[in-house]
Order: C-alpha cells, then sequence, then structure tokens
C-alpha cells in the first residue's frame, strides 16, 4: 500500500509498532547510550562540539533530549542542530538558537512525491477552494486540545471545501485544490506544507510558531499565506474564495512559483544546483560568522573515563 497517512482511521502506526503508545525508554540507559556515541567522536571534545551537527526528525528536540539524552545540555549545548521544527513542545525557545541552528523541511518519500504530482491538476482544472485531511480532537486522543484543527471542522460544510480525517483520496483532493491549509498539530510543524508543493496546492499556514526554512531560498512570502491561527473561522474561507474567483491569474502564478521551489525540500533531487543539501550548506555558511567560540570545558563523567577539553577556537 502507499507510505504515509492516506489509509483510513490512524492504525497505521499502532499495527507498525506493537504497544507503541507504552514505549518509553529508561533515562538513565538512554543517556548513558549518548555518552557512549559522544565519546567514540574523536574530535568533539576539542571545540566543545561546536564543530559538530545533530540532526532531530519530528519533536526530535524534547524526545530525543527528553527520553533519549537528558543530560543534553551538559553535553550538545553548544552543537549544531538541523530540525523540523524551532518551536519544541516542552521546551519551546529554549531547544532552538536561531544563530547557530537550522530549520530544514521534513521529507516526503519518493513514492509518494510520484503519486502526488500524478494528480497535479492546472489551475484551471480546479474545483476545490481549499482542504485539510489529517489528525485531529475527534478522531485522535492527542489532538483533543489543538483548537485550530478543530476550528477547522466547522469549515468542513462548506461549498468547495474538503476537511476531515484521512481519506484514500488524499493526493486527489489536494490535487483538486487550490489551497492547502497547513494547519498547527501536536508541535508547530508539520508535513502537511511540504506535500503541498509536489501538490501545486498553494499554502496557508495557520500555525504561528512555525518557522519556515530557508527564507534566504524560498520566498515565503509569495507562494504562501500565513493566516493568524486564532482566526480560523469563515473569514478565512471567504479570504480564500475572494481569491479563486478575483485573482486567478495571481493563483496561476503562485502555483507556478511553489512548483519550481519544490527542489529546495524535495530530498530525492537529482538538481545540482537546487536541493535541501544545498540549502542547508547555505544556512551553515551564513550562520559560522557570527558563533561564537564556547568557553567552558566539555566533560564526560562516567566510571570508564572522565574527559576535559577547553573548546576554544584557535
Amino acid at each position: 500500500g502507499s507510505k504515509g497517512l492516506t489509509a483510513t482511521g490512524d492504525g497505521v502506526h499502532s499495527d507498525l509498532i506493537v504497544n507503541h503508545k507504552s514505549k518509553y525508554r529508561k533515562s538513565a540507559e538512554a543517556d548513558e547510550t549518548f555518552l557512549r556515541l559522544l565519546r567514540s567522536l574523536d574530535h568533539f571534545p576539542r571545540r566543545g562540539g561546536v564543530d559538530h551537527i545533530f540532526a532531530f526528525s519530528d519533536q526530535g528536540l524534547i524526545v530525543n533530549f527528553t527520553h533519549t539524552f537528558p543530560s543534553w545540555k551538559e553535553h550538545i549545548r553548544d552543537s549544531v542542530w538541523l530540525t523540523t521544527e524551532a518551536m519544541t513542545p516542552g521546551c519551546g525557545r529554549d531547544c532552538f538558537s536561531p544563530w547557530k541552528d537550522v530549520v530544514i523541511p521534513g521529507q516526503v518519500d519518493p513514492e509518494r512525491i510520484e503519486k502526488i504530482l500524478r494528480f497535479n491538476l492546472p489551475s484551471e482544472r480546479r474545483d476545490l477552494i481549499m482542504n485539510f485531511h489529517g489528525r485531529h480532537g475527534r478522531i485522535h486522543e492527542y489532538y483533543e486540545r489543538v483548537q485550530v484543527r478543530l476550528d477547522l471542522l466547522d469549515l468542513a460544510d462548506l461549498p468547495g471545501v474538503s476537511i476531515g480525517g484521512f481519506t484514500e483520496h488524499y493526493f486527489e483532493i489536494m490535487g483538486r485544490s487550490h489551497f492547502c491549509i497547513v494547519p498547527e498539530g501536536t508541535s508547530s510543524w508539520t508535513n502537511h506544507l511540504y506535500e503541498a508543493f509536489f501538490a501545486g496546492c498553494i499554502p496557508v499556514i495557520l500555525s504561528d510558531n512555525f518557522v519556515l526554512p530557508f527564507p534566504e531560498l524560498i520566498d515565503w512570502d509569495r507562494i504562501s499565506i500565513r493566516w493568524p491561527q486564532n482566526r480560523t473561522d469563515l473569514s478565512l474561507y471567504e479570504y480564500l474564495r475572494h481569491l479563486v474567483v478575483n485573482q486567478q491569474e495571481g493563483i496561476r502564478q503562485t502555483k507556478a512559483l511553489l512548483e519550481a521551489a519544490q527542489c529546495w525540500v524535495d530530498y530525492a533531487t537529482r538538481d545540482d544546483s537546487c536541493s535541501p543539501y544545498l540549502a542547508i550548506l547555505h544556512s551553515l555558511h551564513r550562520k559560522r560568522a557570527s558563533r561564537p567560540a564556547p568557553e567552558r570545558p566539555v566533560r564526560f563523567k562516567t566510571e570508564e573515563m572522565q574527559i576535559e577539553a577547553r573548546g576554544v577556537v584557535k
């Protein structure tokens, strides 16, 4: 079957990971595992990890740091983090330093991209104003307090709207829609944003704390709409309907720009001049000049060994 959230219901992850809700890493064991990893990095102590990069995925900062590496602040605070979100639930802005860390796009599998592209219709053939299909508080307990997704359900019966839970026709619905709604979930970011690129579906971001990747390379103001998430009501629908009725040429142009930017969020692209990897390198180069040298020592305290290094950039 198709990868991702295209099946009805919410059982796919439960089927793949038995008793997934009861999984919990023992903090003491997890911490020591991560420390062993750091001790295996020969060059980590010389500069306090300032020249090392760690990549974290969906809610990776709080999940990995709370469960996998509880003592992270003592060891990798000065390292560079690549993460899909700058506002991590339970950690806030303390888990992201804009002067060194980089927000990156979430991954959309190549197989999924191919299927989404297959349903990408020209603007003149699209018959839906907007859509959203995914988890919300009426079908998933984790989303019961995510108000913006509950508010979207109040718009579901309006003409030209397709809003609800999972559907097997998800790719087709995106390809028929002028606008793809990108609401906050259990954290500020969601992969709905990056899927919209391949559907040619202009993203409408309803997540006030969503820090977007690569702003120097992607003209987000031109290819997307940011709308206050606490105004997810009839005014949003009326605004988007107005654009569809009165700004067709502008919608076509925005769709073309969105599709031209696909390579910046496609990890499988073969474009040597445009890819997430190039964008990451670009971001790291820009941030390098502003990075101060760490002044504190790096210490790994275990029964087996203790390493201390000053970590001063020479």
